[in-house]
Parts: C-alpha cells; sequence; structure tokens
C-alpha cells in the first residue's frame, strides 16, 4: 500500500506498489485558459505595436533606439509564451530522502529498471527522461567529467542502466578528488509506461518528462543548481521511507525532508510526499491504528 500526501491531506492508494497506476484529468476547461491567454498575448501585442508607433512621432529621434528595444523584447516575451502555450511540458520532478525509493518511484513510472537503484549514492546527479516512441541517451558534456560523454540512438534498456550505472560510479569515486567536478547530467529519450499505459487527456501538442532530481543530501550543491531550477514549476514528488525504525534516524529523515525541500524553491501547491514502503505496518495485529498513527505523525512533523 502506498500513501501520498498531498498539503497535509491523505489519499490511500490500495493497489500494490508495483501496479500503480497514474493518471491525470485535464478537462477542456484547460483548452479555453491556452487559447484565452494565446489570445490576449497578441492582443497585447497589436496595441504595444500601435502605442509604439503613434508615440515614436511624437519622441524626439534619441528615444527611438531605446523603443525599438522595448518592443523587440516584448515580441521575444509573447512569442515565447505562445510557444509554451502551443507546445506545453508537463514535468515530474521526483527527490526523496536517503534510500527511499526515489529510483524506483522513477522506474515504476517508465515501466523498465533504466534508472540504477542499486547504489546508494546515485541520485547525486540528475536524469531527465522525456517521451519519446524511440529510445536514446544522452550523457552531458559537464566540467571535469571523467566518463563517456556523448549519445547513443537505438539502445535498450540494459545498456541504458549500464552506462548511467558506470557514469554515477564514477562520479562518486572522483568527487572529493576533483573540486571542480559537476554532477553528471543525463537525458533519456524513452516511451515511458506514464504515457503508453495510462489515460491521460492532456491539452493538444502537450510534451511530458519525468526528472529524477538529486537525493535530498545533494538538493544544495552548487552543481545541481541549474537543474533544481527546471522543477520549480514542476509537480515534485518527495518520497520517504516509512520503513525506518530506528527513532533517530526517522528524526534525522524528517529534518532532511523540511530543511532541503525548501531548496527546491517549488510552491507546497505542487508537491507531493510519497510515504513508501507503508505496508510494512501490515505485520502489526493492529495495523490500521498503527499506520494511521505514523502517518499523522510523519504530516505533522514535515509540515512543521
Amino acid at each position: 500500500m502506498i500513501i501520498i500526501t498531498v498539503g497535509g491531506i491523505v489519499y490511500f492508494l490500495e493497489v500494490p506498489y508495483k501496479k500503480l497506476a497514474i493518471g491525470f484529468k485535464m478537462s477542456n476547461k484547460l483548452y479555453k485558459v491556452f487559447e484565452e491567454v494565446e489570445q490576449n498575448a497578441q492582443l497585447l501585442s497589436k496595441y504595444w505595436h500601435n502605442f509604439s508607433t503613434e508615440i515614436s512621432e511624437h519622441l524626439p529621434d534619441t528615444y527611438h533606439a531605446e523603443l525599438q528595444e522595448l518592443s523587440d523584447t516584448l515580441e521575444i516575451a509573447i512569442n515565447n509564451l505562445v510557444d509554451e502555450l502551443q507546445n506545453p511540458t508537463l514535468t515530474l520532478a521526483t527527490t526523496g530522502t536517503t534510500s527511499s525509493g526515489k529510483s524506483t518511484l522513477v522506474n515504476l513510472l517508465c515501466g523498465a529498471e533504466i534508472v540504477p537503484v542499486a547504489v546508494s549514492e546515485m541520485s547525486a546527479g540528475a536524469v531527465t527522461i522525456e517521451y519519446s516512441e524511440t529510445k536514446s541517451l544522452i550523457i552531458h558534456e559537464t566540467p571535469g567529467a571523467l566518463w563517456e560523454c556523448g549519445e547513443w540512438t537505438g539502445i535498450n534498456d540494459e545498456r541504458i542502466y549500464q552506462r548511467l550505472y558506470d557514469v554515477m560510479i564514477s562520479y562518486i569515486d572522483n568527487r572529493e578528488k576533483q573540486a571542480n567536478l559537476a554532477c553528471p547530467q543525463s537525458t533519456i529519450y524513452y516511451p515511458f509506461r506514464l504515457i503508453k499505459e495510462s489515460k491521460l487527456e492532456l491539452p493538444r501538442g502537450v510534451k511530458v518528462r519525468i526528472m529524477d532530481l538529486p537525493g535530498l543530501a545533494y538538493v544544495g550543491d552548487e552543481g545541481n543548481a541549474s537543474v533544481i531550477k527546471q522543477c520549480r514549476e514542476a509537480l515534485c514528488l518527495v518520497t520517504y521511507n516509512s520503513a525506518e525504525t530506528d527513532k533517530e534516524k526517522v528524526r534525522s529523515l524528517l529534518q532532511e525532508v523540511v530543511e532541503q525541500v525548501k531548496d527546491l524553491g517549488g510552491s507546497p501547491a505542487r508537491m507531493l510526499f510519497i510515504l513508501n514502503r507503508i505496508d510494512v505496518f501490515r505485520a502489526d495485529r493492529n495495523w490500521p491504528e498503527t499506520e494511521t498513527r505514523f502517518v499523522e505523525d510523519a504530516i505533522s512533523k514535515i509540515k512543521y
């Protein structure tokens, strides 16, 4: 059983972890909102053009260059906005506490084991998974990289996993020895399960990507700053290991969540806290009560 909490509200998903199905419903209202914003942006561009043309006739020539610069800046901003409206991106960003099952969650969403889960510090790097009908992998050039960088097309799941594993091992072994070693940045193009098997009703032209962010212990690393910035408009999934029984470690993990999630800089309204491995409580005779007490306690500590 998995329990997902959103803004203090607990949702019980009565399905095995490996068979979790996630769906997003988007009504026709969203299409209308996109269309209205695009229309208003085009109107703004038209009104500004008319205004700047008229006012330029009454200004000295010395102001024309500045006025043109303002017009160019507005045009670029409006074009970017329209492009985002016509080609929106749904981003799911995942991070979590130590040994929380974050990479397992990513693989679940992908429907394949392509992100290494055996390395305890695997999540020191960042992996972006873009939906695509064909499979490919890019390991980006980063400062001080000691691993092979490049692009591989037509690559199978096993080779994706192995290349990422090798990169992470190399990074973990060398990051303390080499000060300028940036964390690995990789992009996988993959026909992931979240799109293929779920009945998503997404706006036309929408792109979907999953960002496997660094673990919470590494969120604040300077090398991860650009990656973290990308998730601030995303739906952020923060995983937490419910199976930990050591009280001191539980306290430490909860404090890790409270302190490090702040570094994500995202709105709490876009964060889902996933209490993973909650099924361990089913071994108790009075598991419903034990489970409920744990959830309430965990939420209160994360919240405050």
